[in-house]
């Protein structure tokens, strides 16, 4: 998944609130959401539909993911204005910067040569295309940030980016079954990120940042009932489609999560609710557990 730039809505934690904050966030404060969550879709879109996964081609991803989230969460701290609201995971990298940096360096090497050594030419090409991508991304995002005023497409570009990014791995398929299953997860990916954009919108304004919710802010009432239409598609999708139907049935159950968090938003703290947005997104692990 490809990161939004954001922390969660407030200011800087004190120390004790961060330690009492760390138990539900640390998966986020160390980058390793993303990569956690498109290995486990990449493992259910395998056995979903009996396609072969190579160690090395999930290995590739995992690193890939994390490294382009520490390396998108440093820069996102060297751009905060002082005096600028900032969230736990941004004090977090703030205090972590020279361990940061030597983290990128050593997990840029060993991406390296595990892409080297490991993926075949055509997944190799593929994903430095989409590795092109998402560096015009994260150019436009820390660079041109406010070109997201005229093109409002941040959200969707990071969702679309994210699961063809975990799905490259798998190409080409052009089964029916497989390419819906692939754009209802590129939806829910998209959906993932607008709720954290509404929930983060007051950090966002306060940072100077721009995103859909900062826009279009009645966008932010159709988080819930968007959520929970997915889940009923998806759901419905599964029935119809039983040779999909665990991939199917993983997005309903994350988007029905998905929504649930957003309708008792009140519930968790800023960073808290923030990290469980992206935790949802870990219903694969139900069926890996079903399958043992």
């Amino acid at each position: 998944m490809l990161p939004r730039s954001r922390g969660a809505a407030g200011l800087c934690l004190d120390p004790r609130t961060a330690q009492r904050a760390l138990p539900a966030v640390w998966l986020n404060l160390l980058c390793l959401d993303a990569p956690v969550v498109a290995i486990t879709w990449l493992w259910l879109f395998s056995h979903t539909f009996g396609l072969p996964l190579s160690s090395g081609n999930a290995a590739a991803l995992f690193l890939t993911a994390w490294l382009i989230y520490l390396a998108d969460r440093l820069a996102d701290v060297f751009a905060l204005e002082p005096g600028a609201p900032r969230s736990l995971r941004h004090d977090f990298c703030l205090r972590h910067q020279r361990i940061w940096r030597w983290a990128v360096g050593v997990i840029a090497g060993l991406d390296a040569w595990i892409v080297w050594r490991h993926l075949e030419d055509g997944i190799f090409l593929a994903g430095a295309c989409l590795g092109a991508l998402a560096l015009i991304y994260l150019l436009l995002n820390h660079s041109l940030g406010q070109v997201w005023r005229s093109v409002p497409l941040k959200e969707v570009s990071i969702g679309f980016l994210f699961a063809a990014g975990t799905l490259v791995p798998l190409l080409p398929r052009l089964a029916f079954t497989f390419v819906l299953a692939a754009l209802l997860f590129a939806f829910l990916c998209v959906l993932n990120c607008i709720a954290i954009a509404c929930w983060e919108r007051g950090l966002d304004a306060g940072q100077g940042k721009v995103s859909v919710a900062t826009r279009f802010p009645a966008l932010c009432h159709w988080v819930r009932t968007t959520a929970f239409g997915l889940a009923v598609a998806s759901s419905v999708a599964a029935i119809a489609l039983p040779a999909a139907a665990p991939v199917l049935g993983c997005i309903a159950l994350s988007a029905a999560l998905l929504g649930l968090l957003d309708a008792r938003r009140e519930l968790f703290g800023n960073d808290t609710r923030t990290a469980l947005a992206d935790l949802v997104l870990l219903s694969p692990i139900a069926v890996l557990l079903l399958k043992l």
